[in-house]
């Protein structure tokens, strides 16, 4: 529920929207630490990273947007204004018209010229089709460029022109748009399209905008939950989603019930019939009328995710959700007050544009007063922890799943266009950027009116880095030799973990560097410790966020100890070393301040407060006597967040049998606070009394524990009580008297830590008696801890000075070394280093060095131990990346061709980061070879393209080629050979040696390009084929190689190779026939007054398939006259020649035993179904006896 001062959306009116923002309730749960940010302290994380709080230049508006959506590049933004101008143009300078619609790139943010359509009305919404080829808005207005329509629109994108077939005419307000490819729903306060009746909702044809049959009737709800007795209702439609590929409708807005049926807020309907369809969550949420609704809704893959806001109605919800898109089940409810206009999810966030006041349900930011309002924020799409019993109405969400609130705050300004001090009202991007659209002045503090883009941190400027305000160190010598630097953790607007380092004047190397994460609403004390110093000082701190940006405090100058005339404090020794963050002695003999002798948060001491009475621990320092008067009273001087971990310590005195408030977290710093837990007390019976504030459902109960014995004695006593994810545990003398595990947290809420006299859980306001030794731990302390310093301020033993840690560290490559030897132990030695390097590996030793497995930024931590068991640690953070890239290797070879015979040599590789360590050959004829040197014989003579692909020991490549020329042998046994060095069409030409190939068939299938003769095979049946008949011998060692242009079907592919043509009709060859499956088949082809037949059949060679692309070599010897033998051999290119032929026949025909040409031919048989072509390379013969 919202504070009465503001109001939430209600209705937008023909103008702008007229209703004021809603605020939200006061008493939250805890808050949990940041999830991440744009820079995740340890990595590899599984936390999202956001995109940068820098707020990159962006086209301006002089009005308010309302609507955007992202399609490719460009981002179309609907609104009520009237120019755009440039970013960094002041107001009423370089404007362009721009009337209630525009454009403009998301890389740059740049206006776009190109789109500038005139609407006479605002737009509302602005919605894509599916594909990003259309545009369609909605809103007010009647007129586009001079055209009429009707509160509706389209657009195509590619032109950005007006579609003028499509022209639905709406009679009202339009606030929702989506689109599938055929189907575009409206909704919004219609009544009638076209002239035919509807209810809120309906849909039209994409194609022209006719009106289709879809028609869900919303209804209105029970006014009985307006706890401001308003009794208007409302049925508004507010936002529509699809969902899938169009398989559902999901409505959102101020509906009770849809045709009939409860669905409270949301709605999923049937595509086409409108028929509800289960949707759990509009069973959970009561957000409905006119002072409450589900605002808008957006799709995440198989998510749907929306937001809400209740102004005094009968709403259970502000803040967003995500449901599953199939059922409305909740994944998560973000439930934080501040109404909610928008949300978008990319990359693991939530981006959500709202007026957001108070998350501490969810473990975000607690309410704070004065309130703040954060107008952009992000969640964890992934839940993290559930929603807290703090919710509004009902406790329907009490216990959902939650996601975190992730540390992304860019600061936008609240605007004043429409009167409602609001920033942002709608957020959406892509993969790379997040934009925001409103009605802001300014973000980050620069003029950047109504749109702005945020990037991912990769092409971000990262500039935004931690804040200065409030940073300040103080320094204090508690003792001779030691100080004590005293700060409040800052904070950054896109990264939680900070780096401090505290530095000594003249020293360039930090006296203590700490790695911690903060939100600008929980901002811890932190400090650190110089010893072994003296004289005059100065130190100074200075924070750095992970991408270098950092910040200094101002000089703090102390004036160290001397050794003579100071006592040393043993029991302040041992509240540091258990980490106190804050300690007060409460030994000053004057002034108005109490010092904290190692933080830098004094107390205010008030009147009623008498200094220098005889002190608690024995050791001669003095202890602060209470009046029992409403100004015996110490409280911390800075506001700060009240710990959900901590351990508060004190000594006591006191005799009163009134009881007593000893002391305790406020939120009045003077007087009586308003709030207050975390309190001990003693009741009237003197048992000691912890007690911590829980708050469900509006209602306060306080949880305590009590001891069962009295300590109102007159005796000193020491009192711890700690609250952490352990429970409560209160302490007295050291010794355990109550504890409780349900609660782990108290009520979250800025204030101060008040000593003594201040409003009381229990018993009387005030305190009488003596107090001492006040400390402030961020942890809960154990058992043994407490027992330690009961037993230390008992006896007044002297006690162990904790070390210093300090450390360096060096990263190379993925390897960091770490050096702990400046890390001091003032009254011993140190006995040991313990390392923890943030990826859950450890260490030992003062000097060590360790390996990550990933590039990142890790949070180190070293912790030492001296030789009386007291430990201190610190923490910094080393950022390591894996080895540059490697280089590629250089392929350089030399090649020296002899005949077909080529040699090769790639020794001139190199590789300038590593070694080669592989080489690979590809002889541009189907053959391979590897080694630094290599050899390889072609078929035939020709010009091939000869490639060394080297390989270097990181497994990266390169390429060098070279074309070669290789030339058979002369020799007088050679009669014929052909490279194909020519372009012949219808034919094949003339042969490099052996004269004129002539046509035996198909000359007009017969081609030669450089390099390739092609017989094309485009039909079934096909025979083409040639011959060189200048060469007449008996016999003959003819050697060819061919691929084919595609795989053979049916029975296969037929190549023939001639060693004896007689005449026509009449001769020997070889038939290669490749067959579908790859298999090779040989086969004698004898032709005798034309007619073929096959002596001794087919041979189908073993062990060898053909694959696509790959090429034959086929060598064909024929010889001898009366008896002709025949002997063939195929291969691989590429692969070794057989040493034996796979064919081998004899024949006796007697036309056939005389002197014949040699040829080449090729058959598509019958049954086949793909065109095919053989290609041959090179064709070679030599005469054989």
């Amino acid at each position: 529920m919202s504070a009465p001062s503001a109001a939430a959306p209600k209705r937008v009116l023909s103008g702008l929207v007229t209703a004021a923002l809603g605020a939200g309730v006061l008493a939250l749960l805890p808050p949990a630490p940041a999830s991440a940010d744009s820079a995740p302290a340890s990595a590899p994380s599984a936390a999202p990273t956001t995109v940068s709080a820098d707020a990159l230049p962006t086209a301006q508006i002089d009005g308010v947007a309302w609507s955007q959506v992202v399609v490719g590049n460009t981002v179309y933004v609907g609104g009520s204004f009237t120019t755009a101008r440039p970013a960094g143009a002041a107001p009423g300078t370089r404007e362009t018209p721009r009337a209630n619609l525009l454009a403009y790139d998301i890389r740059t943010g740049e206006l776009l010229s190109s789109f500038a359509p005139v609407l006479n009305g605002q737009v509302l919404v602005v919605a894509a089709s599916p594909d990003g080829s259309r545009l369609y808005v909605g809103g007010d207005f009647t007129e586009v460029d001079g055209q009429v329509r009707r509160r509706v629109a389209a657009f195509d994108t590619a032109s950005g022109t007006l579609v003028t077939t499509w022209k639905p005419s709406v009679n009202s307000q339009v606030r929702a748009i989506a689109a599938t490819g055929d189907t575009v729903y409206l909704g919004g306060s219609i009544t009638a399209v076209g002239g035919v009746s509807r209810s809120r909702l309906a849909a039209v044809t994409a194609a022209d905008g006719a009106l289709l049959p879809w028609a869900p009737v919303p209804g209105v709800g029970s006014t009985a939950g307006n706890s401001n007795g308003a009794t208007g209702t409302s049925d508004a439609v507010l936002s529509l989603v699809v969902t899938g590929r169009g398989e559902q409708v999901v409505a959102a807005g101020r509906f009770d019930s849809v045709n009939g049926a409860r669905a409270t807020g949301v709605a999923a309907l049937d595509p086409v019939t409108g028929a509800n369809r289960p949707f759990a969550i509009n069973q959970l949420i009561t957000n409905q009328g006119v002072n409450s609704a589900v605002y808008s809704l957006s799709v995440g893959g198989d998510v749907v995710y929306g937001t809400a806001y209740d102004f005094y109605g009968p709403g259970n919800l502000e803040g967003s959700f995500a449901v599953r898109a199939d059922s409305g089940t909740v994944v998560e409810v973000n439930d934080c007050r501040g109404d909610t206009y928008s949300s978008y999810a990319v990359n693991g966030a939530l981006y959500v544009a709202s007026h957001t006041h108070d998350c501490g349900n969810i473990g975000g930011f607690p309410e704070q007063n004065p309130r703040v309002h954060e107008f952009g924020t992000a969640y964890t799409t992934t839940p993290t922890g559930t929603v807290g019993r703090r919710t509004i109405t009902n406790g329907n969400f009490a216990g959902q799943p939650a996601g975190a609130q992730l540390p992304w705050f860019p600061t936008l300004m609240p605007g004043t266009v429409t009167g409602q001090n609001q920033a942002g009202w709608s957020v959406t991007g892509n993969g790379r950027y997040v934009v925001y659209a409103g009605e802001f002045p300014r973000v980050n503090g620069v003029v950047q009116q109504g749109l702005v883009r945020f990037a991912v941190p990769s092409i971000a400027p990262n500039r935004v880095g931690p804040s200065a305000q409030g940073f300040t160190a103080t320094a204090t010598s508690p003792a001779p030799g030691r100080v004590g630097i005293g700060w409040t953790a800052t904070s950054d607007q896109d990264n939680a973990t900070l780096t401090y380092a505290v530095y000594r004047e003249g020293e360039a190397l930090p006296v203590s560097e700490q790695v911690r994460a903060s939100t600008w609403w929980d901002l811890p004390p932190m400090s650190a410790t110089d010893v072994g110093v003296s004289g005059s000082l100065r130190y100074r701190v200075t924070v750095t966020d992970p991408f270098g940006n950092s910040v200094s405090t101002d000089w703090a100058a102390v004036e160290v100890a001397p050794a003579t005339g100071t006592q040393s404090r043993p029991y302040g020794d041992v509240v540091r070393a258990d980490g106190a963050t804050s300690h007060w002695r409460l030994g000053e003999a004057g002034g108005s301040t109490a010092a904290d002798r190692i933080g830098g948060s004094p107390m205010t001491v008030g009147t009623g407060v008498t200094r220098g009475v005889a002190g608690a621990v024995g050791d001669g320092d003095t202890a602060y006597a209470f009046d029992g008067s409403a100004s015996a009273t110490l409280a911390t001087q800075t506001a700060t967040a009240a710990p959900n971990t901590s351990t508060e310590e004190a000594w006591f005195q006191t005799t009163s049998t009134s009881g007593g408030r000893i002391l305790g977290f406020a939120s009045a710093r003077t007087g009586n606070s308003s709030t207050y837990d975390r309190q001990v007390h003693l009741d009237a019976r003197g048992r000691v009394v912890f007690g911590v504030n829980v708050r469900f459902l509006r209602r306060t109960t306080v949880r305590t524990v009590t001891s069962t014995a009295s300590f109102n004695d007159g005796r000193w006593h020491h009192v711890a009580a700690s609250v952490g994810p352990q429970g409560m545990a209160l302490y007295v003398d050291g010794v355990l008297v109550g504890s409780r595990t349900d609660t782990t947290s108290g009520q979250p809420y800025t204030g101060y830590l008040r000593v003594g006299s201040d409003r009381a859980m229990g018993g009387v306001n005030t305190f009488t008696g003596r107090m001492d030794e006040v400390a402030l731990y961020p942890t809960a302390l154990s058992a043994e801890q407490v027992a330690a310093h009961a037993a230390a301020g008992g006896v007044g033993r002297p006690a162990n000075a904790a070390p210093a840690a300090r450390f360096t560290s060096t990263a190379t490559e993925l390897t960091a070394a770490f050096d702990a030897g400046r890390s001091i132990d003032t009254d011993g030695t140190i006995a040991s280093y313990a390392w923890s390097f943030g990826d859950g590996a450890t260490g030992s030793g003062a000097t060590v060095s360790h390996t990550y497995a990933a590039a990142g930024t890790y949070t180190a931590t070293l912790t030492v131990t001296d030789d009386r068991g007291a430990t201190t640690t610190a923490s910094r953070q080393v950022t390591v990346a894996p080895a540059p890239p490697n280089q590629a290797p250089t392929a350089a070879f030399t090649a020296r061709p002899s005949g077909l015979t080529l040699a090769v040599d790639g020794s001139a590789s190199a590789d300038t980061d590593g070694t080669v360590t592989a080489h690979a050959w590809d002889f541009g004829d189907g053959g391979t070879g590897t080694g630094v040197a290599a050899e390889h014989t072609y078929a035939a003579a020709g010009t091939y393209r000869v490639a060394l692909t080297v390989t270097d020991d990181d497994g990266s490549t390169s390429v060098s080629e070279q074309q070669v020329v290789v030339t058979a042998p002369v020799s007088a046994a050679f009669i014929a050979r052909d490279t194909f060095g020519r372009t012949v069409p219808n034919g094949l030409g003339t042969a490099d040696v052996g004269g004129t190939w002539t046509a035996s068939v198909g000359a007009a299938r017969q081609s030669v390009t450089p390099g390739v003769a092609e017989l094309a095979l485009p039909a079934a049946g096909n025979n083409t084929g040639a011959h060189l008949s200048g060469v007449s011998q008996t016999g003959t060692d003819v050697l060819t190689s061919f691929s084919l242009s595609s795989m053979p079907t049916g029975n296969g592919t037929y190549v023939y190779v001639t060693g004896r043509r007689v005449g026509a009709g009449e001769e020997y060859r070889v038939r290669v026939r490749v067959m579908a499956d790859g298999r090779v088949g040989l086969a004698l082809s004898r032709t005798t007054g034309g007619t073929e037949t096959f002596p001794g059949g087919e041979v189908v060679v073993p062990g060898l398939t053909y694959a696509e692309g790959g090429t034959l070599n086929v060598r064909v010897r024929t010889s001898g006259v009366g008896t002709t033998q025949v002997a063939a051999a195929v291969w691989s290119a590429g692969a070794a020649e057989p040493g034996t032929p796979q064919l081998s026949r004899t024949d006796t025909t007697a036309a056939l035993q005389a002197a014949g040409a040699v040829g080449l031919g090729a058959h598509r048989p019958s049954g086949t179904t793909a065109a095919t072509a053989v290609r041959s390379t090179g064709f070679t013969v030599t005469a054989i006896d």
